[in-house]
């Protein structure tokens, strides 16, 4: 599920290229960075800045309109422990859980009070060539704060960037009938085997929320050589954006309610300009086309040299 009124990296906020490939590890070690990102025009201060430790190694912090931001903390291991924003009335958090460098779940959390739970069920099979990617998450909404959050307008930055769904969600909860305090959902991925068995691209995911009786399905095509700046950061920021090796340059998105098709929406994304960063190309400029208005909407990216 996405907020179909941004462009597609609105909620990709996460630095480049990313060293960790490989499927069964996801660790944030960066080879080419991004220093700074623009949205709709690149002249004037930067909407996003990033933050990197002493070593150019780590992402401590992003800063939006000069106006907050958000800190990283890592474990021992490098993997991230947790993300946290401090705004003038509440502090936004979340925690990571990790199985062998693999992130378990996500708890999103509001002033300590839990509002959003992700858990991570993956590819076990040590034989199977996609062993550690993602087979399906399970997800848990809290309705108290889709009620307030959706009715009352509050502003949930680090929410938006990295979920970006809060409107999609609190419709869904809308035209639900239950009076369940959690509404649950499930979303399944299938992956593009490509040449040699990678599993690098996702090319369909599909959400189910059961109690509303509401699927929704992705569906990419992709530019197979052109490589995707946020990959290698999975689990946060960009929802699945980061598990993108290359470039989508389309996406079907098809809602049904009550088994009758309620909504379509195709997204056709280009890339100008380019930086090149170990044989591979990456866009300076995203442009974005939804069916639903057909205006363009750009992304800017400087990448640290």
């Amino acid at each position: 599920m996405k907020k179909y009124v941004l462009p597609i990296l609105m909620v990709a906020v996460l630095a480049t290229a990313f060293t960790s490939c490989k499927p069964d590890e996801e660790i944030y070690d960066p080879t080419c960075k991004i220093s700074k990102i623009w949205y709709r025009s690149d002249v004037g201060s930067p909407n996003e800045v990033y933050v990197y430790d002493d070593k150019g190694k780590q992402l401590q912090q992003i800063v939006v309109d000069s106006l907050y931001s958000f800190d990283f903390s890592y474990n021992k291991d490098k993997t991230v422990s947790k993300i946290v924003h401090v705004g003038e009335d509440y502090t936004e958090t979340i925690d990571f859980q990790w199985t062998d460098r693999l992130v378990d779940k996500m708890t999103y959390t509001i002033d300590g009070a839990v509002r959003l739970e992700y858990t991570f069920h993956r590819h076990t099979d040590k034989k199977d060539p996609a062993k550690g990617r993602i087979d399906y998450i399970e997800e848990m909404y809290d309705r108290e704060f889709y009620d307030q959050y959706f009715w009352k307008s509050k502003r949930h930055p680090l929410y938006d960037k990295v979920f970006g769904n809060y409107e999609e969600i609190a419709n869904i909860m809308a035209k639900s009938d239950s009076k369940d305090l959690m509404m649950y959902s499930v979303k399944r991925f299938t992956y593009d085997p490509g040449k040699h068995k990678d599993y690098y691209n996702i090319i369909q995911y599909v959400e189910e929320f059961p109690i509303a009786q509401t699927v929704v399905t992705h569906v990419f095509q992709y530019d197979l050589n052109s490589y995707n700046p946020f990959y290698g950061l999975p689990f946060a920021y960009a929802d699945v954006k980061g598990y993108y090796y290359n470039l989508p340059v389309s996406e079907h998105v098809e809602i049904v309610v009550a088994g009758s098709l309620s909504k379509v929406v195709d997204f056709v994304y280009s890339y100008e300009g380019l930086h090149y960063m170990n044989d591979k190309h990456y866009p300076r400029q995203f442009v974005t086309i939804s069916s639903e208005n057909n205006v363009p909407t750009h992304t800017y990216i400087l990448y640290k040299k």
